[in-house]
């Protein structure tokens, strides 16, 4: 199995963010149903979807760049 590409790391970063994020928001979920304070849980969770927001435009910055190294004729429709 050969090492693994840029776009196929930034794919998985994106992927696994997408989980974290979900999980955090069932642990607000789960907290608010306690009556628990959610503050701390919510900051954490705008800080990963401020990372989450790099991640998809790293990964749309070098699916725009491999298309553009594309030969015409391999681009397509």
């Amino acid at each position: 199995m050969g090492a693994e590409t840029d776009l196929e790391m930034v794919e998985r970063h994106v992927s696994r963010g997408e989980a974290i994020i979900a999980g955090q928001r069932s642990v607000i979920e789960q907290l608010f149903a306690r009556g628990s304070s959610t503050t701390d849980a919510e900051h954490l969770l705008m800080l990963f979807l401020e990372i989450q927001l790099q991640h998809v435009a790293h990964r749309d910055r070098l699916t725009a760049e491999l298309g553009e190294r594309r030969l015409p004729s391999e681009k397509k429709p």
